[in-house]
């Protein structure tokens, strides 16, 4: 009787592990919600994939927000795209680099920029 119910146990402690979205899904579930959080121009879902700690140099989480808020008001179309991406993480530290095509458009100019860049 205990034999079948240890089974039982461990069945269901494999189905709960295969269950569970690794570390590595869940940012790159945050870099696509990023992706159309950018091509929806919501504020809302750009900043959900941010942290409220956000730094980087002088610019913090108010001021990232600000300046995002202001590419949404200004520019008519955003159309931004991502491929070839990886993800490395190291304890509390995330790194993912990916390949990218941003396009804005205001009015009549049209602007596009591709590259590879990492995010933290």
């Amino acid at each position: 009787m205990r034999r079948p119910f240890l089974s039982f146990l461990f069945f269901i402690f494999l189905l709960l592990l295969a269950c569970q979205i690794s570390e590595e899904e869940k940012i790159y579930q945050t870099l696509d919600r990023r992706q159309e959080a950018l091509q929806k121009k919501d504020l809302s879902l750009y900043l959900s994939c941010i942290s409220r700690a956000y730094q980087d140099k002088e610019e913090d989480f108010d001021r990232l927000q600000k300046r995002i808020e202001g590419y949404f008001k200004t520019f008519n179309r955003i159309s931004y795209s991502n491929w070839d991406r990886s993800v490395q993480i190291d304890g509390e530290m995330a790194t993912a680099i990916q390949q990218f095509q941003l396009e804005i458009e205001k009015g009549e100019k049209k602007i596009a920029i591709r590259g590879k860049r990492p995010s933290f």
